[in-house]
């Protein structure tokens, strides 16, 4: 059943009495801890402060929902927002006296932030491109949004041995990185069926383990059973003791996969026969209701292309499927997007596309359904606002979490990795990145990898290393090669480590390096295969000598 806003006005108002009875000194920060997380309230680096996750599942924003983050975000952090790996948008510098006021004002416009961290399922993550992609067997936005409403009020939410994250894809991009989740879906037809390919036991972190085949094909109204049956296989068998092995790899892993697969099975035909019908029914009205029309009037047209279209049109959109129509893609340095800028996407979500944003796994927003003779005029008000830059995907267009600018558990600096590294490339002119084509750079300011470095072209990881004097200083981990995709999923290669000064250059020389020697249409990963490690990393080792020299 869909969660009702009584629900959610019942769990706000226990939520409120909880931080009443904290602010009061009832319940002690322990108490609190675990309530403040079930909201996603994190401490920041100074553990007096406080950083916002707020859901998008999916990724999807209304301009109307996004005009109100805007709000929030200025009300209630210091104007700027960053979108996550996740699809999620946090704001940081939060005072906790105010919470309640920011959940009322989002949850009148359909966002809630329930289950934004603790033990609990996790934003559900998805294709961007969804229903407008033109590979897509079908779309899977219902999909995602049942998958999100059945969770946030299920019994076994919240009380999970520890973080669980869906992701359901539709285009043969995998936007929403399958391979890295807890459950993973592909959408598939088979005869003229809709259905899903599944997956499960992926996630990152410390140790990273790639999601597992479960089974070719269930029918697409099956979904939720096969979801809450696995969730059910977590809650009674992950680990409860060792926080650091509860992720449901561990599961996996401990199990093995046959016997993981026949009690996935089992509790599958259980929760059928319990439930079965109510399930399917879910699914199917969440697909009945769901509507994405096309733009309702005649966008602006025509115009002077301002300097730098050509090369931004090549990167930064997409042809859909419905024709005349593209998907624009907004890129945004590192994630972060001032309030200003978020009311100038909403309103270019109203003139030119259909109404509707949505946020992806690498730190973008796409506008869809822009018409192919608005691009020029969509393209000059954003870099009229500084949103113009060409290069999504490529090496100009980082991926990094927060790092020691916010976050109490990174090591190093991350968010400054990307200018350095596009300044070790400036010799080979502005267009090197487009010339590279696709090159996912992703970094982590600790071993955690909220930045997914793991599956990035070039990985970094943020550590210390104490040297020959005795001092400790920051270091980055290169891992080479990983990626995502339906069997394409794999866990990058360590190539060595650096000074964290250093990192950027050796990245840079890979860049080099790959681009004079690949063959045609070699991807990064086969032709980190192709050449081998002890090679790409005497090039590694190479660049970040020059740059200290």
């Amino acid at each position: 059943m869909r969660p009702t806003e009584q629900q959610h006005r019942d769990a706000l108002r226990l939520h409120a009495d909880r931080l009443a009875r904290h602010l009061e000194g009832k319940l002690p920060a322990d108490s609190w801890r675990p309530v403040r997380l079930s909201y996603g309230l994190y401490y920041q680096l100074d553990h007096t402060s406080h950083m916002q996750r707020i859901k998008l599942p999916g990724g999807r924003m209304s301009a109307e929902q996004l005009d109100v983050l805007a709000d929030v975000s200025d009300r209630y952090g210091r104007g700027i927002g960053h979108f996550t790996t996740r699809q999620d948008l946090q704001i940081h510098w939060v005072p906790v006296e105010q919470i309640m006021d920011m959940y009322d004002q989002l949850l009148r416009v359909g966002i809630t932030t329930r289950g934004a961290c603790a033990d609990s399922v996790r934003n559900v993550t998805g294709c961007p491109y969804a229903g407008v992609s033109p590979d897509e067997p079908f779309d899977v936005s219902p999909y995602i949004l049942a998958v999100h409403e059945y969770f946030l009020f299920n019994p076994l939410n919240l009380t999970l041995p520890r973080k669980f994250k869906i992701a359901v894809e539709g285009c043969p991009l995998d936007c929403a990185q399958v391979p890295v989740n807890d459950i993973g879906v592909y959408a598939k037809m088979r005869g003229g069926q809709r259905g899903f390919m599944v997956y499960a036991g992926g996630g990152l972190g410390s140790q990273p383990f790639l999601a597992q085949f479960l089974t070719d094909f269930i029918p697409d109204t099956d979904l939720l059973i096969w979801c809450e049956a696995i969730v059910r296989v977590q809650h009674r068998h992950g680990e409860r003791k060792n926080r650091s092995r509860a992720r449901m790899k561990y599961v996996v892993k401990k199990m093995g996969l046959e016997r993981f697969r026949q009690m996935v099975a089992d509790e599958v035909a259980r929760v059928t026969a319990e439930r079965g019908a109510e399930l399917r029914r879910e699914v199917q009205e969440a697909v009945d209701l769901h509507r994405d029309p096309p733009p309702v009037k005649t966008p602006p047209a025509g115009g002077q292309a301002a300097p730098g279209f050509a090369v931004w049109k090549a990167t930064n959109t997409h042809p859909q499927g419905q024709a005349g129509y593209r998907a624009a893609v907004v890129q945004l340095p590192l994630g972060d997007l001032t309030t200003d800028q978020m009311r100038v996407l909403a309103r270019l979500a109203r003139e030119f596309g259909n109404g509707s944003l949505r946020a992806t796994d690498d730190q973008n927003v796409v506008l869809p359904w822009i018409a192919e003779s608005s691009l020029p005029a969509l393209h000059a008000t954003l870099v009229a606002s500084e949103l113009g830059n060409p290069d999504v995907s490529t090496i100009n267009d980082v991926v990094s979490c927060p790092g020691m600018d916010y976050c109490s558990l990174a090591i190093t600096r991350s968010m400054g990795m990307a200018e350095r590294i596009r300044a070790h490339l400036l010799d080979e002119g502005e267009e090197f990145a487009a010339r590279l084509g696709v090159f996912g750079v992703k970094i982590s300011g600790c071993p955690n990898s909220c930045g997914q470095h793991h599956v990035g072209d070039i990985g970094l990881t943020g550590h210390t290393v104490t040297e020959q004097d005795g001092v400790q200083r920051p270091y980055y981990s290169i891992l080479v090669g990983g990626s995502v995709g339906e069997g394409r999923g794999r866990i990058g290669k360590r190539l060595g480590r650096y000074p964290e000064e250093a990192a950027s250059a050796a990245v840079a020389a890979l860049a080099r390096y790959y681009e004079r020697e690949r063959r045609k249409a070699e991807r990064f990963p086969e032709f980190v295969d192709r050449v081998g490690l002890p090679q790409l990393a005497t090039v590694a080792e190479a660049g970040a000598k020059a740059a200290g020299a």
